[in-house]
């Protein structure tokens, strides 16, 4: 991938990309995003709804522990934190929020999903290879997406494309294709 958009996407998403130039031994990152410049709008894509659920999930939980902690200061005769959150609000809605909490059961505290941390993205047999730490199933839904979007999108320039035989298998466009001598689409080389 091009240098310019290796470097957008770490800035985009440093959390993602933290050892982007990390230690050889710990991460493959190093070596850069290992596939050409027609995937970048699928990693681009990815990384963004990766951080947002991440972001999201964080803001649950903090909202959830806020509210436990007004309800359980509230039920102790301490309206300090519910002021603090309704205070600015006209009398009468406060004094029905204040009801409405006083009963109110505790929220549950949604599970914390660790950062991810992206240790390697290549091109493997035609398709994206998307490798990380951290996260959860939805975070694995979405690479796993991420990665057979990639199985039907020319690597070289993100048009559609298919994959490609020839020795290395590859996804590419019919120009892309036509341009490096292969003629043959993956399936074909496999009898299928």
């Amino acid at each position: 991938m091009k240098k310019e958009l290796d470097e957008k996407l770490c800035a985009d998403y440093p959390k993602l990309f933290v050892d982007r130039h990390g230690d050889m031994r710990t991460t493959c990152m190093v070596w850069g995003f290992e596939c050409g410049d027609g995937w970048y709008n699928i990693i681009d894509q990815l990384c963004g709804n990766i951080q947002h659920h991440l972001d999201w999930k964080e803001k649950n939980i903090a909202s959830a522990i806020k509210h436990n902690n007004m309800i359980d200061s509230l039920q102790a005769g301490d309206d300090t934190l519910f002021l603090a959150s309704y205070g600015t609000y006209n009398a009468d809605y406060v004094e029905t929020c204040r009801e409405d909490f006083g009963p109110a059961k505790l929220r549950e505290i949604p599970e914390a999903v660790h950062q991810v941390t992206v240790t390697q993205v290549k091109e493997k047999f035609g398709t994206l290879r998307f490798y990380y730490s951290g996260g959860d199933d939805a975070i694995s839904g979405m690479v796993r997406m991420a990665e057979s979007m990639s199985s039907v999108t020319c690597e070289e320039c993100g048009t559609p494309g298919r994959r490609r035989g020839g020795g290395w298998v590859r996804t590419l466009c019919d120009t892309h294709a036509e341009a490096r001598g292969i003629f043959t689409t993956a399936e074909d080389d496999a009898g299928v």
